[in-house]
């Protein structure tokens, strides 16, 4: 008999008043890469419970290989109206992670583009991503299709990270 045993930690970075969570840190094996993950809206996942789009996030990094994330949002909040306040706090948690990482994954799935919002904090995040010189990735399905949110019944169990290709300004 086989017996394995694992732990997971988890560190989870709210504000003071528990309306913006910026960052869900998981790590399973620290000898392994780090990754950042960006995508559209925190979800209901904390230190203990864990929502559906962080359980795909996990079993996909594992299978390719890394031990942690760190798991971020465009919009960070989770009770009350976005501020920018929140935005700007969102953007400074973002470059402390990216000193951390390599890769980062924009994950924030196809439906962004029409948000003028979501697209300026992309926006913002994509430059500060190339200053940091990180390797910017997006996750593609198997018939070439691209930029995809963990969710995506297509992706959601067997990711391919290809470079990520800036999406098309637009006027915001």
């Amino acid at each position: 008999m086989k017996v394995f045993k694992s732990t997971v930690k988890t560190e989870v970075i709210y504000d003071d008043k528990l309306a913006n969570k910026y960052v869900v840190k998981k790590e399973w094996d620290k000898s392994k890469k780090p990754i950042l993950i960006i995508m559209k809206n925190a979800g209901d996942a904390n230190e203990i419970v864990q929502d559906q789009t962080t359980m795909y996030v996990i079993n996909n990094l594992a299978k390719l290989d890394y031990g942690s994330v760190s798991i971020m949002n465009l919009f960070p909040t989770i009770a009350g109206a976005n501020t920018n306040d929140s935005a700007i706090e969102n953007l400074k948690y973002i470059q402390e992670e990216v000193q951390r990482v390599e890769d980062v994954i924009i994950a924030a799935g196809t439906g962004i583009e029409s948000n003028k919002e979501a697209l300026k904090r992309l926006h913002m995040i994509v430059a500060i991503l190339l200053d940091k010189k990180v390797n910017i990735l997006h996750i593609e399905s198997s018939k070439g299709r691209r930029g995809f949110h963990p969710l995506y019944p297509a992706v959601k169990n067997d990711w391919i990270l290809v470079p990520y290709n800036e999406p098309i300004t637009v006027n915001v």
